[in-house]
């Protein structure tokens, strides 16, 4: 009796997972849903979304932002083809690249990044619009890894893509992502890019937030004092360009039993604005020594490019 088998274990049909937003260091990224008729930006890429990268200062190449796109065990030689538009704020001294990350199938030990250099020749970098058509004929790509023994490429050394293609030891391997980065560079402050369109072999990736997901916006924590008991301000947090700042969430805290007023506003003032206020108490250790204020999503916003500063 023949017998019809389905498949019911939920195995991925397509090559490439949704994509995901992640930064490193002074990396900022966010998905902008409104980027206004200013730039034109609303005019390309099929989601209507886009993905504000902003590699930010570069200090020894450790800052980035990136869209991340899973890739389910694509075999690292069927990779031929890739296609990107972005828009870029300045001329830069790098384009929005790709990188290719790749891992034995059967030794998740044993994997590398393969990168194209950001900086190579033919890929775009100027201010405004641009795009990079990607195939075997690449040059610029070198790799780094861990447990890599039996290539005929060397790490650090660049290839065209073709040459990984052929190479005896990563022709067996499988790529499980692909990003599209800016930043990765040794000096300079990268300024904004939006991605646009993304293409990976035939495959459109459409770029748009995933459930749940906080659209045009990155949430950061951190920690910083006074500067004693003066009226000398302090800067909390300064917005890259052409941001603003919207506070969430604030804890002022002090060691001292000297009554004090704590004060955090908007502006670079000694003074505080009276129309600037996000927050102000008084606090010592005899008394009460710290303020909780939890603002949620409808906390406090400034104005594009106003700093938050905070005084005692």
């Amino acid at each position: 009796m023949a017998r019809e088998v389905k498949n019911l274990w939920g195995f991925p049909t397509e090559p490439y997972g949704d994509p995901v937003l992640r930064i490193a260091n002074n990396g900022r990224a966010g998905w902008v849903q409104d980027p206004g008729t200013a730039l034109g930006l609303y005019q390309k890429g099929p989601s209507g979304y886009l993905a504000n990268l902003y590699g930010g200062l570069q200090t020894g190449g450790a800052s980035f932002a990136a869209v991340f796109v899973p890739a389910h065990e694509v075999k690292l030689p069927s990779f031929a083809t890739a296609k990107w538009s972005w828009y870029q704020t300045n001329l830069e001294t790098i384009g929005v690249n790709i990188v290719i990350w790749a891992h034995d199938p059967d030794d998740f030990d044993k994997r590398v990044e393969i990168t194209q250099l950001a900086s190579v020749n033919g890929l775009e970098h100027g201010a405004g619009w641009n795009a990079h058509e990607f195939d075997s004929t690449d040059a610029g790509m070198f790799y780094y890894g861990e447990n890599v023994s039996g290539s005929g490429l060397t790490a650090g050394t660049q290839y065209t893509w073709f040459e990984f293609i052929k190479d005896a030891l990563f022709s067996t391997w499988t790529i499980y992502r692909v990003s599209i980065e800016s930043g990765w560079t040794v000096s300079g402050t990268i300024d904004d890019a939006w991605l646009a369109d993304l293409e990976l072999d035939g495959h459109v990736i459409i770029l748009k937030p995933r459930d749940g997901e906080v659209i045009g916006r990155e949430t950061k924590s951190f920690t910083k004092a006074t500067a004693s008991d003066s009226t000398d301000d302090v800067t909390l947090v300064t917005p890259n360009a052409s941001k603003r700042i919207q506070v969430l969430s604030l804890n002022m805290i002090t060691t001292s039993a000297t009554a004090a007023n704590f004060e955090c506003y908007f502006s670079v003032a000694d003074a505080m604005p009276a129309a600037k206020v996000i927050a102000v108490r008084n606090l010592d250790t005899d008394f009460v020594n710290e303020h909780f204020v939890n603002f949620g999503e409808n906390g406090p916003k400034g104005e594009v490019g106003e700093i938050v500063s905070m005084r005692t």
